[in-house]
């Protein structure tokens, strides 16, 4: 709790280790950037200091790089805002627990750069290839046990839970096999503070959007909207499967009615049904044209805005509609707190 007759700031506190090392390294510190993904690409966390005395580069750094060979050092960040309303009341946003990743220095002027992931690349999940056959399992009873090898823990939060009678991993790490079911069955997996999530990109979508962005507000500093065309814009996509038992073949069309250019995006994939195949093929038009629209703004800083959280355009003409943050990216520097962020299209009617 601050007072209410202090300014409003917004700072980092930082700990090393589960020890809090944020006065400590307060003198030293030119920024702190964290990075919000909102699906395949894992969150990360960058803080850069100065080292103008050189104490970072001759005394603590090989320190930091002998805690990153020996794979054991934790990273905790949190922006605290401090009288955000003039009530004094703080607002908090916890960026999550990451491993140290790379530690570099470069100059002039000294500076140094460490940057954690919240997926290290030595973790099991990401590095030891295995080959293993999944037999009767669902996507969620995969995804579970995957996440609890490596210490982990998994949210599945999609009504849709695919089948599987028979999985291959051959030579495969546990989260590349993880992403190509995810990508096949149309589901979007991040990786964030230790937690596998596992989310149906429609149901984010239908949540109320939490910010309307009118042209002009005062709200942004810095904006670009954009289309894309190549591999974004089909109005049709059918799922097709041969069945090689039964001697028939399995099909599902799905349509989007705003596309008018009548290319069909052709997918074969292993179903069961008909019904099964049409909602794939929805998933699968959805995945490829959601990136039709998109655009990135420079917030004034805002802890309410994360990856996959809606919000509206008003005022930027064919943009005007409503965008789901694809990626958020949190800095405090010397200029104060920002919040960049970076959306695509909601795609209403699948």
């Amino acid at each position: 709790m601050s007072n209410r007759n202090m300014a409003r700031r917004t700072v980092a506190e930082i700990a090393f280790d589960g020890v809090d090392i944020t006065k400590s390294i307060r003198p030293y510190l030119l920024s702190v950037s964290y990075t919000d993904n909102e699906e395949d690409e894992t969150d990360d966390l960058q803080i850069t200091l100065q080292d103008r005395g050189r104490i970072w580069t001759e005394q603590w750094l090989m320190d930091a790089i002998e805690a990153a060979a020996a794979e054991k050092l934790s990273i905790e960040a949190v922006l605290l805002r401090e009288n955000q309303h003039s009530n004094g009341k703080d607002v908090l946003l916890p960026f999550g627990t990451f491993e140290l990743d790379s530690v570099d220095a470069s100059g002039p002027p000294n500076q140094i750069t460490i940057k954690a992931t919240s997926l290290p690349f030595h973790a099991a999940i990401r590095q030891t290839k295995k080959s293993k056959a999944w037999e009767g399992y669902t996507l969620s009873g995969i995804a579970n046990e995957m996440a609890a090898n490596s210490g982990m823990i998994c949210m599945y939060e999609s009504s849709v839970n695919p089948y599987y009678a028979r999985v291959e991993q051959i030579r495969t790490s546990d989260i590349a096999l993880l992403r190509r079911l995810c990508h096949e069955a149309g589901i979007s997996l991040k990786a964030t503070n230790k937690i596998l999530v596992l989310f149906d990109q429609a149901e984010y979508e239908a949540k109320n959007e939490i910010l309307t962005i009118r042209r002009g507000d005062g709200s942004y500093t810095r904006y670009q909207i954009g289309t894309g065309t190549a591999d974004t814009q089909y109005a049709s996509c059918r799922v097709r499967y041969e069945n090689p038992a039964k001697g028939q073949c399995i099909t599902g069309i799905a349509t989007d009615d705003k596309v008018k250019n009548g290319q069909q995006l052709e997918v074969a994939a292993r179903v069961a049904s008909p019904g099964e195949a049409k909602m794939l093929a929805e998933k699968m038009l959805r995945l490829h044209n959601k990136f039709a629209k998109t655009a990135s703004f420079t917030m004034v800083g805002n802890p309410a805005l994360v990856a996959g959280v809606t919000v509206r355009l008003r005022g930027f003409g064919g943009w005007d509609c409503k965008y789901i943050i694809s990626q958020a990216v949190h800095t405090v520097d010397g200029s104060g707190y920002t919040t960049r962020i970076r959306l695509r299209s909601v795609l209403e009617g699948y």
